[in-house]
């Protein structure tokens, strides 16, 4: 079922591009940023820090958990060591002591070969702390590493989203360029007829023929413009260089609720979701314990340790299970730190001016936070503005081109004013486009400023 619907997925991104007869895919805003988000190389590395984080839980549990292990050895005196020990035996038998008998004597211990098995339990009963506040520290790493991913996340959304509207920006200036191009064409033949009835001067002639050279090199700088963009497009999606793709979407204009929101509101909403600012918490976090780690170094440590072990001596290695010896014994042990060079007291310092770095570090980035907000609010405000102005120059400037052909028509103007005309409506075209383009740009970047850019948006 799965196979099936990778298959049915794949077709309906390839299918618009076989149906028109097309070799290159499509690409929508939806499927660059899902593409993007599947295969961006940083994304993944950030992934692995998380499941890197997650198994630091683990390895900090372990520090609280009972420790089994199990141990053989097998030792083979070559010299076995002797002693001198007093002769107990002279003092016991007194005047029936043989003549000559030593007051000491020399004795061997054990046997050649020794051979030992069992197992070791231990268990820490009191760290200080600082068993607790390692899981604590390792937990806090995590969610770090969460957050982390999340700002990865969205900065790759945001910049997914750049690249592509930078591309249909590109294509609908193209646009812009040929239809202006293709009007001038059209002036130029129009000019051209008036000029063999001898209703247009030549002046006349030579400018409209200027305003076509002119108009070529705009138009290919533009297509240069977007195959620079569909490059940079390539570039996040981790597509090859020399891969061919087209891109399918418009320049829209919708009305955004952040709009209507209020900068501390808006302020207040970073504060609580930024990733940035969520992972600082934790790195605070860590840091508070660490000094808990640090203190730690200064308090007593309790252990519980049992022992279950067999023992067994020979002087050659025919060894039986008769020979074992059983050996059952359990210790509680007490470490009391005294004096260590001073390192606890330099580490418990450290520590502290750490936490106090972290603190000003939140402060930094909480101001920051609060100014980029603020910038990208105002940012927006301005471009929705833009758009509103632009939108209506743009039907002026038509109602101004249409009056200025009809007027030189009739032999009312001058050909001039149909140039200046028609050229102040390919600048009202193109400010209109671009302000759709960073009226969108600015959507996302409010969204992205305030932590909550979770994928596109409508």
């Amino acid at each position: 079922m799965n196979r099936l619907m990778k298959c049915l997925l794949i077709g309906m991104f390839f299918l618009p591009s076989i149906v028109n007869g097309q070799e290159k895919p499509t690409l929508t805003l939806a499927t660059s940023v899902d593409y993007a988000l599947k295969h961006n190389p940083e994304l993944k590395m950030a992934e692995k820090e998380v499941a890197k984080a997650n198994a630091g839980i683990g390895e900090a549990l372990s520090g609280i958990l009972p420790q089994l292990d199990a141990s053989a050895n097998f030792r083979h005196d070559w010299a076995i060591q002797s002693q001198t020990i007093p002769n107990f035996l002279k003092p016991m038998l007194g005047a029936m002591a043989p003549p000559g008998m030593p007051d000491f004597v020399r004795i061997s211990f054990g046997l050649e070969n020794m051979f030992t098995y069992g197992v070791q339990i231990s268990q820490p009963l009191f760290l200080g702390g600082a068993g607790i506040a390692g899981i604590q520290t390792a937990k806090a790493a995590k969610r770090a590493a969460q957050q982390n991913l999340e700002m990865k996340r969205q900065n790759l959304i945001h910049q997914t989203v750049n690249a592509f509207y930078a591309c249909l920006l590109a294509q609908n200036l193209i646009d812009v360029q040929e239809e202006a191009l293709t009007q001038a064409k059209a002036n130029l033949a129009v000019v051209e007829k008036k000029y063999n009835v001898g209703t247009a001067s030549g002046f006349d002639k030579m400018r409209a023929r200027v305003e076509v050279a002119n108009l070529e090199p705009n138009l290919i700088s533009a297509k240069n413009s977007r195959q620079a963009a569909l490059t940079y497009l390539k570039n996040i999606l981790g597509l090859r260089n020399n891969a061919e793709v087209d891109v399918s979407g418009e320049l829209t204009f919708s009305e955004d609720k952040f709009g209507r929101m209020a900068l501390r509101e808006l302020q207040a909403m970073a504060l609580k979701n930024r990733p940035e600012i969520l992972a600082l918490s934790e790195q605070k976090n860590i840091t508070r314990k660490g000094i808990t780690i640090a203190r730690s170094n200064f308090l007593p440590k309790i252990f519980f340790q049992t022992d279950y072990s067999y023992l067994a001596l020979r002087n050659d290695l025919k060894f039986r299970q008769n020979d074992f010896s059983k050996g059952f014994t359990s210790t509680i042990s007490l470490q009391i730190p005294l004096f260590h060079g001073f390192r606890s007291s330099r580490q418990y310092q450290k520590a502290r001016i750490d936490f106090k770095m972290m603190q000003d570090s939140e402060k930094q980035l909480n101001d920051g936070v609060f100014a980029e907000v603020e910038v990208s609010l105002n940012k927006f405000n301005e471009a929705r503005q833009k758009f509103l102005s632009a939108q209506q120059t743009v039907d002026l400037a038509k109602e101004a081109l249409r009056l200025a052909n009809l007027m030189y028509n009739e032999g009312a103007n001058i050909q001039l004013d149909v140039l200046n005309s028609r050229m102040a409506l390919t600048r009202a075209k193109m400010n209109y486009i671009s302000s759709l383009f960073e009226y969108q740009i600015s959507r996302y970047q409010l969204r992205k400023a305030t932590g909550t850019l979770k994928g596109i948006l409508n």
